[in-house]
């Protein structure tokens, strides 16, 4: 059973619903009181951060207090429906995830539909993965993409990317809660749209075609359940039980396994939607962001297992 302050988490998140109906319509207030309602959700103390442009892209560099890796980063995609949201009303929980696994972390302030349709958004967090190696010198197998919502979607389609364009695979990604069908056509966008506690389920297809702009939104690189899933970067899908974007979730791990893919599918009972973002306040929270850490750092271990062994392998010329 979901803790009471989980229980009292969804109550003030469908109190939060209730206010921002009237402004579904209105891009311009609807991006207003998000951010006045996430930036109260404060990073842990020692938190450093600092602006940085990623070519043309106004960035942030999240930075902890005291580094566990130096030579590893995260590279952060936030939520917001493709159409809100900023690095700024992400800080709580980047500052946190920064904090907990020792590591800088990028955020991006990629650009926002129904401005900038797909595949803009894409472009940008593409972008920002070979800046992270041209210019700031990581290897993929240092760099983790982790995104909530929208920014999670966004990240499984940003590795589909990285295997069209041919480049190597990041070590892992972390999809919290992610948004990987923007027609709306999973099942539990019915079956769960009373037990949702804040994502509008009759929004979100409109915020889909938003994003699609001029192409459908069933295209592979918009909902990624629609794409090949093979040959990624191993993978960490976290989804609660009461979320519309359930099916969003399930569908996506069974596919990439199906495809060979390493997929942890991780489901909380009583979780609504990105419930991490509530660390501060939820038992729940703190421990979904340590699996989260727990994953991470498996990863690296496997990553460096895997270098020690190619590195005792004999030579052909040692045969």
């Amino acid at each position: 059973m979901p803790s009471i302050q989980a229980r009292m988490m969804k109550f003030f998140m469908r109190t939060l619903r209730s206010r921002a109906v009237g402004v579904l319509d209105d891009l311009v207030l609807l991006r207003q009181e998000k951010e006045r309602a996430f930036v109260r959700l404060l990073p842990p103390r020692g938190i450093k951060v600092e602006n940085v442009f990623v070519h043309n892209i106004d960035s942030e560099w999240v930075i902890p207090a005291d580094y566990k890796y130096h030579n590893k980063v995260i590279l952060y995609l936030h939520g917001g429906g493709y159409a809100a949201c900023s690095p700024k009303t992400h800080r709580g929980l980047t500052g946190k995830l920064a904090t907990e696994t020792g590591m800088r972390t990028l955020v991006i302030n990629y650009r926002l539909a129904p401005e900038h349709p797909y595949p803009a958004a894409l472009d940008d967090a593409l972008v920002a993965y070979k800046w992270l190696m041209e210019e700031c010198h990581y290897a993929p197998k240092d760099i983790i993409i982790v995104g909530d919502s929208a920014g999670g979607g966004l990240s499984l389609c940003t590795a589909l990317r990285i295997r069209e364009e041919g480049l190597e695979q990041p070590l892992a990604l972390v999809l919290l809660s992610p948004w990987t069908d923007l027609a709306g056509t999973g099942e539990t966008m019915i079956s769960h749209r009373d037990k949702e506690p804040l994502l509008p389920h009759d929004k979100i297809v409109t915020w889909g075609k938003w994003y699609a702009g001029e192409e459908d939104a069933k295209h592979p690189l918009i909902s990624p359940v629609y794409a090949d899933l093979s040959n990624l970067a191993p993978m960490l899908i976290h989804v609660g039980t009461d979320e519309i974007l359930l099916s969003d979730s399930t569908r996506v791990a069974k596919l990439a396994q199906q495809a060979g893919n390493e997929v942890e599918l991780d489901i909380w009972n009583g979780m609504p939607h990105v419930w991490h973002m509530g660390w501060r306040y939820i038992p729940e929270s703190r421990r979904a962001i340590r699996k989260v850490v727990d994953f991470i750092e498996r990863r690296i271990r496997a990553s460096r297992r895997k270098s020690s062994n190619l590195l005792l392998k004999p030579s052909s010329w040692m045969k």
